[in-house]
């Protein structure tokens, strides 16, 4: 196991992130362009998306993803708002039982968490109860962090803080993986790591997807407002949209229905790392949700309807040109959204708000970022 640890540390730390970066945007850089706007047909004709033709080509390209990558099972949830939706699933969720994906499943979406956090901080903007230019050392005097006296709310939202990443240290990658998952995390053990390091550049001046700062957001949060960063996500965002299968979770476990998850990356093969806890991801990649849920949050990172008019600009201004980050969302053209990936869990949520087009693709595994590739293939197939 020590060997096996010190393999996927490795892999890790190439990788820059527990969570899957921006590879997508490296994945759709060659095809994706802009669009221009364009009325959305409620019966067919020739300007219709999902034609039997287009529904023929996805279903296709899900066969070639699952040929081509190592998940178990994948889902995805391709909609054009007047047109319809429709649902593609593939494989199995559960390896010993054969049981096929289920639509319905809960599922742990990893650093679309991010988008949680960073939208209830832009809430608590609107309020007056958070300033995006102030700094962490106004926040968090408390902390012996880099930078504090110089990173703002706002660079932590836009990953242009130049910390460097808690989620790839050794210490605590080896105490999480060498625990089988069961291992434990606050927000301040998380943290830990930072008080001894070094920033990587200025704040400010790049950007560089960083896990620490979505938790250090989180724990801002809890200060100005004194509640659990769980009670602040519920009473925002989940009652206002209605999202009634989205929780922070406070165990292992994961209600039903759920499908398992399975990864090649620590010595036996198709290890089932469903029960592995992500109280290490923390507020940024700990939620659990479905797609039912899932659906509505991808109109809402384009259309913002929670947020303020000076906030929605906030939501969208990129941090660091080419760098396609925004506060805490992902633009790809007119995509907007977020990837997520931890051991195990795959996802990509992202709506265009020009075309009206929701693009979900969630897989059992992130060897090889599986539903980061179909969300490239899939959105190739629609003609982007």
């Amino acid at each position: 196991m020590k060997k096996s640890i010190q393999y996927l540390v490795s892999v890790f730390k190439s990788q820059k992130d527990s969570f899957f970066p921006l590879l997508i945007v490296l994945l759709l850089s060659a095809f994706i362009t802009s669009c221009k706007e364009e009325s959305v047909p409620t019966k067919p004709h020739q300007n219709q998306i999902l034609t039997d033709a287009a529904i023929a080509k996805l279903q296709a390209t899900a066969d070639k993803v699952m040929m081509e990558k190592l998940a178990p099972g994948m889902i995805a949830y391709i909609a054009v708002e007047g047109e319809g939706d429709i649902y593609i699933t593939r494989g199995v969720g559960n390896l010993a039982s054969s049981e096929p994906m289920n639509v319905n499943n809960y599922f742990r979406m990893a650093s679309v968490t991010k988008t949680f956090t960073t939208e209830a901080v832009l809430i608590l903007c609107d309020e007056g109860k958070i300033d995006l230019n102030k700094t962490i050392s106004f926040y968090l005097p408390e902390y012996a962090i880099p930078g504090k006296d110089t990173i703002t709310i706002r660079m932590l939202g836009n990953m242009t803080s130049g910390l460097v990443d808690v989620l790839s240290d050794p210490g605590l990658m080896n105490t999480y993986y060498g625990s089988q998952g069961t291992a434990k995390f606050t927000p301040e053990e998380l943290i830990v790591p930072l008080l001894t390091s070094q920033l990587k550049f200025t704040p400010g001046t790049q950007y560089n997807y960083c896990n620490s700062n979505t938790i250090l957001l989180g724990l801002v949060i809890k200060k100005v407002t004194g509640q659990a960063l769980k009670d602040v996500f519920a009473e925002k965002i989940f009652q206002p949209l209605g999202l009634t299968h989205t929780f922070w979770p406070e165990t292992n476990f994961i209600p039903q229905p759920y499908h398992h998850a399975y990864t090649n990356l620590l010595g036996t093969s198709n290890l089932d790392v469903t029960y592995y806890g992500n109280s290490w991801g923390n507020a940024a990649g700990i939620l659990i949700s479905n797609f039912d849920d899932l659906k509505i949050w991808a109109k809402e990172l384009y259309e913002r309807k929670l947020l303020s008019d000076n906030s929605k600009i906030e939501r969208f201004q990129i941090g660091v040109e080419g760098s396609g980050y925004g506060f805490g969302v992902e633009r790809i053209g007119n995509f907007a959204g977020h990837s997520g990936g931890i051991i195990g869990w795959n996802t990509m949520v992202f709506y265009d708000g020009i075309k009206k087009i929701t693009i979900i693709t969630h897989a059992n595994s992130l060897d090889e970022q599986p539903a980061s590739y179909a969300f490239g293939e899939f959105a190739k197939a629609l003609g982007y």
